[in-house]
Formats: C-alpha cells, sequence, structure tokens
C-alpha cells in the first residue's frame, strides 16, 4: 500500500465535555484504577442477549463460511444486549465510561465521583479532506469532528492500568520495538488483558439536535441516487431529500401527514413519527452551559438545517430542545480483529437489506435503527486479492471524500477518487497506530485488505483498532 504524507481522518478523538445526567458513586482517594473506576450500582456490562456472547471459533466459522445471515443476527444481539435496561431508566451502554474519563481524568487523586457524561469530543490534528494536490490529502482544519465513545469496563480498567492511555507509556513501547528490531507484523499492542475480551464493547454515537418548541423535519438516509440525494459524491444529511416530522410539543401527532420542506425542497406531504421512535434527550440549563465550542465544531453531528457546522449546531443546542441518536459504531472483541456493525435511524425499520432481519426482541426506541456489519476487510475474508467489502453508516461516512494512489495489477501507480460510501469499518481501523510524538498513522486506505507486516506500519505501533488509543493519549 503507498504511504501518503498526511494523516488519515479519524473519528475518535477531542477533550470536551457535554454532562447531561449526573449520578455519583462512593469516593476513594487511591491512585490511578481505584481513583475512578468504581464498582458500583450504576455501570453496567453488557448482559448476555441471544447469540451474544458468542466464542471466537463460533464467528470465525461464520466468516470462513461468509454466513451474512448468522453475522447479522450476531450484530442484532450485540445492539440487544447493549441497549438493555440500566439502572434509571438508562440503556446499559449509557452506564459505559466515557473517553474523556479514560484519557483524561483516569489516575487523577481529585477524582472522588463518577458522573454520567457525554464527551462530545474535537480532533487535534484528522480533518476531512478538502482537496487533493499532489497526491497528497489536505487536512481541512475548520472542519472538525465532533463525538464521543463509550468503553465497557474492562477495556477501559485495561488501557487505565496499562498506561494506554498516557502518550509517554507508548512512545516507550515504541521505542522498544525500534532497540529490539521488531518486524513490523509484531509492532502491536492489545488493549484488552486476552486477545479476546467477549465484554470489551467501544462505542462511537452520532446526534442531531432539533428545536423542542416546534415540529422539525428530518432527513433520512434512503441510498444513493438522484431521487434520494442532491449530492451524489458527498451525500451528507443536507442533501438528502426525504425526510419525516417530529413535533415534541405534540401538536402534530404520529401518523399524522403535513406540508413541510426537507432540506429546502419544495413543499410537499410528510408523515409525522414520535419523538419517542428516537432515544432522545432533553437539554437542560446545564448541559447548554457545559456544550463548549470545540464540541460545536462538528463533522458528523447534525444541526439546525440539517447542517454540521458549528453555527447551526450552536443554533440548536439550547435549553429544551433535543438531542436525537442518530447513529451507532458498536465493536466488540469477540475474535482478534473484533467484531464491527453500525447502526442508524430509519423511519423503515423493515428495510429488506438492513433491517427485516431485526429479531422481535430488540424493543423500543432500538428497533427503528438498521443496521452494516464489516467483519471482514475482503471477500474472500483474508486474501490480498480479494474484492472490497463496502460497508458504511451515512452519519459517519458520507462527507468523506478524497484521491489515494493505488498500485494496478501490472504494478503501475494510479489514483483513484474515493468517498466515505466505498469505505469499510475493519480496514479504517485497521489502519490505527501511533508514531513517537504524533497522533497519526502515515497513510490511509479506504477500503481492501490491510497486512498487520504492511509497510505503511514501519516505526509506529499498531493500537489493536482503537484510534482513540493513537490519538487521545496525553
Amino acid at each position: 500500500m503507498t504511504t501518503l504524507r498526511t494523516a488519515f481522518i479519524t473519528l475518535l478523538t477531542g477533550i470536551v465535555l457535554f454532562t447531561l445526567v449526573h449520578t455519583s458513586c462512593t469516593s476513594s482517594t487511591g491512585k490511578g484504577m481505584e481513583a475512578l473506576f468504581l464498582t458500583d450500582e450504576l455501570y453496567t456490562d453488557p448482559p448476555n442477549f441471544g447469540s451474544y456472547p458468542a466464542t471466537r471459533d463460533q464467528i470465525q466459522k461464520m466468516i470462513d463460511d461468509v454466513d451474512l445471515g448468522n453475522i447479522r443476527a450476531h450484530a442484532w444481539d450485540l445492539w440487544g444486549s447493549m441497549t438493555s435496561p440500566g439502572p434509571q431508566g438508562l440503556p446499559v451502554w449509557e452506564t459505559w465510561y466515557s473517553g474523556y474519563e479514560v484519557f483524561t481524568l483516569a489516575g487523577k487523586q481529585e477524582v472522588k465521583a463518577r458522573n454520567i457524561i457525554r464527551d462530545f469530543q474535537s480532533p487535534k490534528q484528522f480533518h476531512h479532506f478538502e482537496n487533493v494536490t499532489d497526491g497528497v490529502i489536505p487536512q481541512n482544519l475548520p472542519e472538525q469532528i465532533t463525538s464521543f465513545n463509550r468503553y465497557t469496563k474492562s477495556v477501559a480498567d485495561f488501557i487505565v492500568s496499562s498506561g494506554l492511555n498516557r502518550a509517554q507509556a507508548l512512545d516507550s513501547i515504541n521505542d522498544s520495538f525500534d532497540r529490539a528490531g521488531t518486524p513490523i507484523s509484531l509492532r502491536q499492542i492489545q488493549t484488552t488483558q486476552d486477545s479476546i475480551d467477549t465484554r470489551a464493547i467501544v462505542l462511537k454515537p452520532v446526534f442531531q439536535f432539533i428545536d423542542g418548541f416546534r415540529p422539525t423535519v428530518i432527513p433520512f438516509w434512503n441510498g444513493i441516487s438522484p431521487k434520494t440525494t442532491t449530492d451524489l459524491k458527498n451525500p451528507e444529511p443536507h442533501t438528502w431529500r426525504q425526510g419525516v416530522i417530529v413535533d415534541p410539543t405534540g401538536t402534530m401527532k404520529p401518523g399524522d401527514s403535513a406540508l413541510m420542506s426537507v432540506n429546502n425542497e419544495p413543499a410537499r406531504w410528510l408523515q409525522v413519527v414520535g419523538l419517542e421512535d428516537f432515544y432522545a434527550i432533553k437539554l437542560t440549563e446545564e448541559d447548554v452551559k457545559e456544550f463548549s465550542d470545540f464540541a460545536a465544531t462538528s463533522g458528523d453531528d447534525v444541526g439546525k438545517g440539517n447542517m454540521t457546522d458549528s453555527s447551526s449546531i450552536y443554533q440548536n443546542v439550547k435549553e429544551g430542545n433535543y438531542a436525537l441518536l442518530m447513529a451507532v459504531h458498536v465493536t466488540s472483541k469477540e475474535i482478534n480483529n473484533w467484531t464491527w456493525q453500525t447502526f442508524w435511524w430509519s423511519p423503515y425499520n423493515n428495510h429488506p437489506f438492513f433491517g427485516a432481519d431485526r429479531p422481535t426482541s430488540i424493543l423500543a426506541p432500538w428497533d427503528n435503527y438498521n443496521m452494516r456489519t464489516a467483519y471482514w476487510m475482503v471477500t474472500p475474508a483474508g486474501s490480498a486479492e480479494g474484492e472490497p467489502f463496502v460497508s458504511f453508516n451515512p452519519y459517519l461516512e458520507t462527507n468523506l471524500f478524497g484521491k489515494v494512489p493505488v498500485k494496478t495489477k501490472t504494478g503501475v501507480l494510479d489514483s483513484i477518487s474515493w468517498t466515505g460510501v466505498n469505505s469499510n469499518c475493519m480496514t479504517c481501523h485497521r489502519l490505527a497506530a501511533r508514531a513517537p510524538g504524533t497522533f497519526n498513522t502515515p497513510a490511509y486506505q479506504p477500503d481492501g485488505f490491510i497486512n498487520i507486516g504492511d509497510s505503511v506500519f514501519a516505526g509506529t505501533t499498531k493500537v489493536d483498532f482503537l484510534w482513540s488509543v493513537a490519538i487521545r493519549p496525553q
């Protein structure tokens, strides 16, 4: 794979708090883990749910057999586990540890209580690709990404107790690889105690902020065609041509229709859906006060007019407005390469490819989310000559674009255009690596096979598919 002279855009970084729900636990004055990660009645491990957790052999057989049916069934069971009811009316995943806790607060003695926090992030160095010059994908500094992560206790504990949340520790590991002349394929760490940890799950949710005092039209993804988007190259939410109406006031009732416009399209009759069809969070005065400039510079979260710029987001981050969960990336370490599934909200919860196989055990509002999986990079799995397997989330990848140089079968270099709708979760995260004193790997490939011994990893440490471990340590 050809090395580029720029950093890949990551969807996992930054340090900004957005506190929405508060709850405390017994305090401790110890160092490290004791100061932060406490066993209390709030944190809840992902419960058993259908086929989750599965053994490595069970999942590997699905991969070897290209058994998409059972893979999707397992992904739905993982979704059912993490969205199960937890304490204080929260879904289980909301009790998991935030990136802020893992990479910023962990080990500080002054931390005496744990809050449930939504850790919206802004990037330090990875940005969307704006244009390409001489084969280099430059950084578009004004366009930053916000979101937050969630980590189950086992992976959070291991990252902190092993010092993987500290830049000095990671740089020391990389130096030791250099001194020992470690082969590229072995220049890697793991982020869990064992190579397999069925309770290790990492999430990345994305929200849309809407007005709490009047109806809002919310566009929804319905594929890529001139009928569904006004931009076939970068079909972001503000380009989608279909939508539904959400009225938090309750004046419009679910099932009603009203004449409204989607993204400045001519007004037409749109269906009203209930707020209860979403995982919705009503913003308080404190939420608005804690929402920072960094959190507003978003490339994924959606604000007024279905735009992702900071001004549009700020216009909807007001007391009484709502944050609607629109998408979630989910990865679990039930296999060495982690499992990869991504979910997004849709009014068509029986979509023939993405939702019709959802089991009835998935309860509302979680049954309104469709799903893709990416348990391999190429088909057949593990083959450098395999065909790229495309799997993307319309809220997380549709705004990505650029050009990458590739080798043709004759060995000649060529430059191809790519967009986020041609990407693969596992390919992207396989590239997660850290070079000394930096937060990036020096190359990017949107899809296709990545060998663990690829020269692109020379001089770096692969960080077990977790971009947050590559870029968030301080």
